[in-house]
């Protein structure tokens, strides 16, 4: 009885790895390889392209692979008699998708293309699409250029609505704002353009003088604080930062800014009264004389002309 069940158990397991053995075999005869080679639009290898692929007829087959650097991918697929979905994704790239039914026990190739948007526009195969946030911005825009001040404040308004996120629809509102003189809207939109770009330096001035319309001092102060050093060439800051010396009666101090003031702007006629001034108490009589007779030439009949004729005459 016993010798019978050892030859039952025996067949058993003969039965059993030759059913194992027919259906590795099977498998096996039924597998496809693909290689993959992935392009952008100028026919370089692109590397880091996500690969999916997919079946239908099994909806839990699921591979995930990526290229390489020189755009290769390959693997091998257990049943080629399936067709496949292949997906190909990259940042910055438009997405691929293609079907494949792989040969039964051979290898085959996938050349792949991949463009970015410009190059698919380019080629014909994608329309233009301009985001609803970069319509109304670009038509407020050009309303502003326009002088159309009221649809430029419609649309830049409208823009923010749509990104508002995006700094560069506070900074247009903002300056729209600041065209209308409404000081209110331009201390919004301008503060809250900053708060997403800090470094805009371009918005510094309208808020001083908003700050300033409205009387917010100590506010104007802070901007135009950082107007002057986000300008440090401006002939107009240097002129108020040699002021600020001479209100304290430092004309040594106050000379070179003076100085650069008029070399960055020739025809300004107030630094150059100042600068002459300021070398009159420093002895400078010849530098005194020449930015004195400067003055005249541009501002004969300025608030300060009498002043520098008077000295004139006094060292003659």
């Amino acid at each position: 009885m016993n010798k019978q069940k050892s030859i039952l158990t025996a067949m058993t397991g003969l039965v059993v790895s030759c059913c194992l053995l027919f259906t590795l075999t099977l498998a096996a005869g039924q597998q496809g390889r693909i290689v993959i080679k992935v392009l952008d639009g100028k026919g370089q290898p692109l590397e880091g392209v996500k690969i999916t692929i997919t079946t239908p007829s099994l909806t839990t087959y699921k591979v995930e692979g990526a290229t390489n650097k020189e755009g290769r991918y390959e693997t091998i697929v257990a049943d080629a008699t399936m067709k496949y979905k292949f997906r190909f994704d990259k940042e910055g790239y438009l997405p691929v998708e293609t079907d494949k039914k792989i040969p039964i026990n051979s290898t085959e190739k996938l050349d792949i293309e991949m463009l970015n948007q410009d190059q698919a526009i380019e080629k014909g195969l994608v329309k233009s699409v301009v985001d609803p946030f970069t319509s109304a911005f670009n038509e407020a825009v050009d309303k502003y250029k326009a002088g159309d001040l009221e649809g430029a404040a419609a649309k830049a308004e409208e823009a923010i609505k749509l990104g508002p996120d995006k700094p560069v629809g506070f900074d247009l509102a903002a300056k729209v704002a600041h065209q209308r003189k409404d000081f209110d809207k331009t201390i919004e939109y301008g503060e809250k353009a900053l708060a997403l770009e800090p470094d805009n330096p371009s918005l510094y001035a309208l808020l001083v003088d908003a700050y300033r319309t409205k009387g917010n001092n100590a506010k104007a102060k802070e901007y135009e604080k950082k107007f002057a050093e986000a300008n440090p060439e401006n002939p107009e800051i240097l002129y108020n930062q040699a002021v600020e010396f001479l209100n304290k009666g430092d004309n040594k101090s106050a000379e070179p800014f003076l100085r650069k003031a008029v070399a960055a702007k020739p025809d300004f006629a107030d630094a150059h009264f100042q600068l002459g001034m300021a070398c009159m108490t420093l002895n400078k009589i010849p530098d005194m004389k020449k930015h004195l007779n400067e003055y005249l030439k541009l501002s004969p009949k300025g608030k300060d002309a009498a002043a520098a004729k008077e000295m004139l005459d006094a060292f003659k």
